[in-house]
């Protein structure tokens, strides 16, 4: 199975605390995919359950796998670890799943890096250029 760059990405999941500050520039860097942005209060409704259970895993689930996602970009707030979301994906099976983060998170990120210290959520948008060149 060939790699995927960046060029051969067609849906795109970004999860994002700032929904119109990178689409732009996901959109220039990944010109032929279709961006899926889900901003904080949809990531919600996504995890939630109609019963007592915080998280429904099964729908998010399988509602991430029915969209068959190429790839996902979580772009979290400084201090937020991407790692709940991306597990999320993971479990979808959603193969390329970048995110930033100074703790170890395992395979659940498969593109994962330090935040710099300017807290910018935009330098997701360097690890996605850094990915897809390569």
């Amino acid at each position: 199975m060939a790699v995927k760059t960046s060029a051969d990405l067609q849906r795109i999941l970004v999860f994002t605390q700032f929904p119109n500050s990178a689409q732009a520039d996901l959109q220039h860097l990944c010109s032929q995919a279709d961006l899926t942005v889900v901003d904080p209060a949809q990531a919600a409704w996504l995890l939630l359950s109609d019963t007592s259970a915080p998280v429904d895993w099964r729908r998010a689930i399988a509602w991430l796998r029915q969209q068959q996602f190429d790839a996902a970009v979580i772009l979290t707030a400084p201090g937020q670890s991407p790692y709940t979301l991306g597990y999320l994906c993971y479990l979808a099976g959603i193969p390329i799943r970048i995110g930033r983060s100074c703790e170890f998170g395992g395979q659940v990120l498969s593109h994962c890096s330090p935040p710099p210290d300017d807290g910018d959520c935009g330098h997701l948008l360097d690890l996605l250029r850094e990915w897809g060149s390569g």
